[in-house]
């Protein structure tokens, strides 16, 4: 039996150590001159046992989270909060990942920094999941906070990965408002932009009923000049 069978049994059960919600991707969408926060929902899918976890990342200068590490109860579930930094979209920039780490936890442990220098790999359950950037049809370019321009290089599968940087709860509270506040001005300049047109379209639609009403009268006044020289015509010649 293999060391992984071995943790999992351990832990009295037969699938991952850890759920994840969603569980293969994260999709970051644009426009990515601001930071941009998404959520992952780690859980612990043992009755019984303990499991500690801990995140990595192939982009460390790009993504922070919080919490990066931290103990789950059984059953216990956790919700991670990702932010990804303001950067350039260059082509075939779409490959980065995360690792989630896992191993069953002794009542005893309280030093996670510790307790994961001590694992040993092959006492270690992992699961790697992908992020996607669907840049805005505005992305042209982005300024890093502070006012550098940064390019997000393509990353390749073979590429080690590191421990993802947690960030301070008053930072992330922060980011988390700056984000909100970003989706609302841009929700409410896409509403102004589409009052503006609603109202360029009516006033066109206007304009032409008020061409309309013209041509009908001013065809009606050559009707009406038409019909007086007709009978004052046909009054003369044959009356």
């Amino acid at each position: 039996m293999n060391n992984m069978q071995e943790l999992k049994n351990s832990a009295g059960m037969s699938g991952d150590l850890l759920s994840l919600d969603p569980s293969e991707e994260l999709v970051f969408h644009g426009p990515f001159n601001r930071s941009v926060c998404k959520k992952l929902v780690i859980g612990n899918t043992s009755k019984t046992t303990r499991v500690a976890f801990k995140m990595k990342t192939t982009s460390p200068r790009l993504f922070f989270v919080r919490p990066n590490i931290g103990m789950l109860a059984p059953n216990e579930s956790v919700t991670v909060d990702i932010f990804m930094q303001p950067i350039v979209i260059e082509p075939g920039q779409k490959r980065h990942k995360f690792l989630i780490l896992g191993a069953p936890a002794p009542p005893e442990v309280t030093d996670l920094t510790e307790f994961w220098k001590q694992q040993k790999s092959g006492h270690i359950w992992d699961t790697k999941i992908k992020c996607e950037l669907v840049p805005a049809k505005s992305d042209d370019q982005y300024r890093q906070a502070g006012g550098g321009m940064v390019a997000a290089s393509p990353r390749s599968d073979t590429e080690g990965e590191y421990d993802a940087l947690e960030v301070s709860e008053p930072v992330a509270k922060l980011l988390k408002q700056v984000s909100v506040l970003e989706d609302e001005r841009s929700a409410l300049k896409d509403e102004i932009k589409m009052m503006r047109e609603d109202g360029v379209e009516q006033r066109m639609i206007r304009r032409s009923q008020e061409g309309r009403r013209s041509l009908f009268t001013f065809i009606a006044c050559i009707f009406t000049v038409l019909a007086a020289i007709v009978g004052a015509f046909y009054g003369k010649h044959y009356l």
